[in-house]
């Protein structure tokens, strides 16, 4: 009994790094030609939902977030409608930009790897703020037009890893085309930094909506972990900042840093839930965005 205690009070803290010990081991393969970059992008995002969804069946969080057969059926819903659809284009485009970006002659294709990698992840982050911040807040034609887009993916009443999926295709190909792939282009960086950087997005996406005891300590004031995304999804509106992806520094910067150890928001998913379609009614959260309110 002391020997599994002593495990689940030191595994929390060995989940992160060992994910970064994983993505490095790719990323060596690359340098040492055993991958391409694009193929090790592939083998990095399946090797960790196996390796994730596996511990949160096992190892659950909070069990009244666990994905029962109800909310898969709910979640597969959206992975059938924006697989077949758009994630699959916009996860070719990623594999094609990592495999061509270098091709491109940017202003970023002549700086040094360390430089492209800090702008690169920058870059990203200021983007995915900005517009994840205007589409939270919704003020404007414009905003609550953008909130009606996002707002799919903050209708389930819990945070695990398969909820991920749930999102409006035109939500997938804003943060993918506009955040991701167009600036990634104009730039002109090196292979490997858009091959460790969707592997570190990749990271970061998966292990936020991660239902298991996560401790990532002052690691926090730097990465988005599931201590910070979970206030992200609580229904409280005073909670649900942290609209940070990978990076949480523009949070801290601009006020929206939220940041609570070892405890978790009362209640998840939207404020007054009855103006939203259910999760399950797909075709009603398809259409939300452009109903008129």
């Amino acid at each position: 009994m002391k020997q599994q205690s002593t495990f689940r009070r030191i595994f929390p803290w060995l989940i992160y790094p060992m994910s970064w010990l994983v993505l490095f081991g790719f990323l060596a393969a690359t340098d040492h030609g055993a991958l391409a970059p694009d193929k090790a992008y592939g083998f990095f995002l399946g090797t960790m939902v196996i390796a994730y969804l596996l511990l949160e069946h096992f190892l659950p969080y909070e069990k009244r977030w666990a994905m029962t057969w109800r909310s898969f059926f709910n979640d597969l819903k959206y992975l059938v409608v924006n697989g077949a659809t758009v994630n699959l284009i916009t996860t070719l485009l990623a594999l094609y930009t990592i495999s061509v970006s270098s091709n491109f002659n940017g202003v970023a294709s002549a700086w040094p790897f360390w430089l492209q990698m800090i702008a690169i992840m920058l870059i990203f982050e200021a983007l995915n703020y900005s517009i994840h911040r205007i589409m939270h807040e919704a003020h404007g034609k414009v905003g609550r037009f953008l909130w009606r887009i996002h707002a799919a993916h903050h209708l389930p009443e819990k945070v695990y890893l398969f909820m991920h999926v749930a999102g409006h295709p035109i939500n997938v190909v804003i943060v993918q085309a506009i955040m991701t792939i167009t600036p990634i282009w104009l730039m002109g960086y090196d292979q490997q930094v858009v091959a460790l950087f969707m592997m570190i997005n990749t990271l970061h996406g998966l292990i936020s909506h991660f239902n298991v005891d996560v401790r990532m300590g002052f690691m926090n004031y730097i990465f988005v972990g599931p201590e910070l995304h979970r206030y992200h999804h609580s229904a409280k509106l005073s909670e649900a900042k942290n609209f940070g992806a990978t990076l949480s520094i523009y949070d801290q910067l601009f006020g929206t840093f939220v940041y609570k150890p070892n405890i978790v928001p009362d209640k998840l998913g939207v404020d007054k839930p009855e103006n939203y379609p259910e999760y399950g009614n797909i075709w009603g959260v398809l259409k939300l965005p452009f109903k008129r309110r």
